[in-house]
């Protein structure tokens, strides 16, 4: 097919999960596909790191926008269904390639799932009462194939009979050999070039319960020998952050500056974690409730295997203790070395890979 075009749809809320996850894939396969048209359709509020990344975007807005704008839901379902049905008709893709939520989370594409076009679902693991939905079966079961970016029996995905599953490994928005070197990376994000830097995240910063976890995660740690390098996500609405000894620090995708950090204190969202493991930045992972996502099994088996340290519940006491650890050199070797093994390489090209082959 001389320019298959390919649709990615990533609902977003709270913060870049959905769409980085496909903004990985979509890298990968315009490398494997040069000729393809490539477009995202996306409720993130932050869809200009697609831009930064040369995808044209269609947008709607998130949920967490629509009740600050007093949107009523009825008018906002209207707007997104109609914009959903009309960007698949007038796009009208060979492939779709949709993340998390199988039908939208406003049975939005439901619609289209019937149409001629081959769809592939990015199926990362789920609560059980969310992945054995009935709702959700019924939708997967319209899929002609689910990428899973996991190892293979790591997690329970369950699939409805007839599609099948693809595990890739965990999905990454850049591979360790695109990672810059530390001093490049410490100058351009305004850090010291010597000493330990710790590297403060907790997601895309949609959330107000991270804000109060940024801030007492940054007075906890300032001023303590470190320099700090606090990322507010480029969600994030609080007051600036201003500490001794700390810098705030704001690119997309981070992960190409993590050799700049000696160590991490992050919340346990997949993309994060993965990307901190696949990087081998020793972490201290705090786990937040997520309505599909566990982070706390999450962060409890990654700290099982060494990998990481898990700080739950989160306190000043217990992210100091974490740091201090991160820092002592035995222990954040024995951490590196885990967390490379753990996610040794990234699956975004044989996600890219079965794609392609949907219009070879």
């Amino acid at each position: 097919m001389r320019h298959p075009r390919v649709l990615f749809y990533a609902v977003n809320g709270l913060g870049l999960g959905h769409v980085t996850r496909l903004l990985a894939i979509a890298r990968k396969l315009r490398s494997r596909l040069p000729e393809a048209e490539i477009v995202f359709l996306t409720s993130s509020e932050a869809e200009d790191v697609l831009y930064r990344d040369g995808f044209a975007a269609f947008k709607v807005p998130s949920r967490t926008l629509r009740a600050e704008a007093r949107v009523r839901p009825a008018t906002f379902a209207r707007m997104v269904q109609t914009v959903t049905l009309n960007m698949m008709a007038a796009f009208h893709p060979h492939v779709l390639v949709v993340d998390t939520f199988p039908a939208g989370t406003l049975q939005e594409l439901l619609p289209v799932l019937r149409w001629d076009s081959r769809k592939v679902f990015v199926y990362r693991v789920q609560r059980p009462e969310a992945a054995g939905a009935a709702a959700m079966q019924n939708a997967l079961a319209m899929y002609d194939m689910a990428i899973v970016p996991h190892a293979e029996g790591e997690v329970e995905v369950p699939l409805p009979p007839g599609v099948p599953g693809f595990w890739t490994g965990p999905i990454l928005i850049r591979d360790r050999d695109e990672a810059l070197p530390r001093g490049r990376a410490r100058e351009i994000l305004g850090l010291p070039p010597e000493g330990p830097v710790v590297y403060v995240t907790f997601g895309g910063g949609g959330d107000r319960t991270v804000e109060a976890a940024l801030a007492l995660t940054v007075d906890a740690l300032a001023g303590r020998g470190a320099h700090l390098a606090a990322a507010p996500g480029p969600l994030y609405g609080g007051d600036a952050l201003r500490r001794p000894g700390m810098t705030p620090v704001r690119h997309y995708p981070m992960a190409e500056l993590y050799p700049a950090f000696d160590a991490a204190v992050s919340a346990a969202g997949y993309n994060t974690t993965m990307e901190l493991l696949h990087h081998g930045v020793p972490a201290a992972l705090v786990p937040f409730p997520r309505q599909i996502d566990d982070q706390e099994a999450r962060a409890c088996r990654i700290a099982g295997e060494g990998a990481a340290l898990c700080v739950s519940p989160l306190s000043a006491e217990g992210v100091r203790a974490a740091v201090e650890r991160l820092l002592d050199p035995p222990t954040a070797a024995g951490l590196r070395d885990r967390a490379l093994a753990l996610v040794p390489a990234n699956g975004a090209d044989d996600a890219a890979a079965q794609i392609a082959r949907f219009v070879s």
